[in-house]
């Protein structure tokens, strides 16, 4: 199914040292993945080491491309700033960050961007989320995909936000770095005297956000979709896929107090929102994406208090 992936992750969530494990090993030898002793140098079974290689894709923290030596791995622009200012990934901006190009990497990661860009459900259960990514799946290609697949995704994908009491071997024990964001909850709920699982998606708080991640999403989004403009619309930016709206699970208060503590903490680079009209129009610093995800990173290895900066703009 061209440019839409499914269950590439060999079934293995992220795992809590993983990506930190990933990160190492690519520096070190951009041909890691490729070569047979992988399992011996990385500490994993091969079937891990396939996951892990998968992971470090679909997060954007390397790529890979095919060389006379083989397939190579390099670190990208936001892998190397992980790399260089938080390798254990220690900042909750860090973890927005994985989450944010996990669920916008619709090629690598094709369930997580549909889940969070698409279905944005309340309450769900397996069954729920399956059906109606099928169909969705369906819409995009005449090329029918197995549930089987999409389930698989489904269970990761719920592992990868929702910590589980069953595990099975100590491996399983270890936690996805990803649940400490809250996105997704379990909740008890009975029927016909049968417990279901059903999962809830979080709505999240301002203060669980860096609010330099929720411009550099802006601007990113921005570039992308409407590249010679500063203004775009508050509608677009809770609504439009792999949006700030979308991605972090965010709805308009959560957005304004945001706005209000850019505002306060770097005045030089506030989103000004303007009501007129019926029409709700933000409009955006003249800087980069990639300016503002690299001050967040200088700025939060200089001090431990990552809200006081001083990024000068031209």
């Amino acid at each position: 199914m061209a440019g839409l992936t499914f269950a590439k992750h060999e079934t293995f969530y992220i795992r809590d040292g993983w990506l930190y494990k990933g990160i190492q090993a690519v520096q070190s030898d951009p041909l890691i993945f490729a070569r047979e002793e992988a399992p011996q140098i990385l500490g994993l079974g091969k079937n891990m080491v396939r996951s892990l290689r998968y992971w470090m894709l679909a997060t954007q923290l390397t790529d890979e491309k095919m060389t006379k030596s083989g397939k190579e791995q390099r670190l990208t622009e936001f892998g190397q700033l992980v790399a260089d200012y938080d390798p254990y990934q220690e900042l909750d901006g860090t973890l927005w960050l994985i989450h944010y190009h996990l669920v916008t990497n619709r090629e690598e990661a094709t369930t997580w961007y549909w889940f969070f860009n698409h279905f944005v459900p309340i309450n769900f259960t397996r069954h729920d989320f399956v059906e109606r990514l099928a169909q969705w799946v369906n819409i995009q290609s005449e090329e029918l995909k197995s549930n089987q697949s999409l389930a698989k995704d489904f269970d990761c994908l719920v592992r990868t936000y929702v910590s589980s009491s069953r595990e099975r071997s100590p491996e399983d024990a270890l936690v996805s770095p990803l649940v400490s964001l809250g996105l997704i909850a379990e909740i008890d709920h009975q029927e016909d005297d049968a417990r279901v699982r059903h999962f809830r998606l979080n709505p999240i708080k301002a203060n669980s956000i860096h609010p330099l991640v929720f411009l550099y999403i802006l601007l990113k989004r921005q570039k992308a979709e409407r590249a010679n403009a500063r203004q775009v619309s508050l509608t677009d930016v809770l609504r439009e896929p792999m949006n700030a709206g979308r991605a972090l699970n965010i709805g308009v208060q959560t957005l304004e107090e945001l706005l209000l503590s850019l505002e306060e903490t770097s005045p030089e680079l506030a989103v000004h929102l303007t009501r007129t009209g019926g029409l709700d129009q933000l409009t955006l610093p003249s800087l980069s994406a990639e300016e503002v995800l690299r001050e967040f990173y200088q700025r939060s290895h200089a001090s431990e208090d990552v809200k006081v900066w001083s990024f000068q703009t031209n």
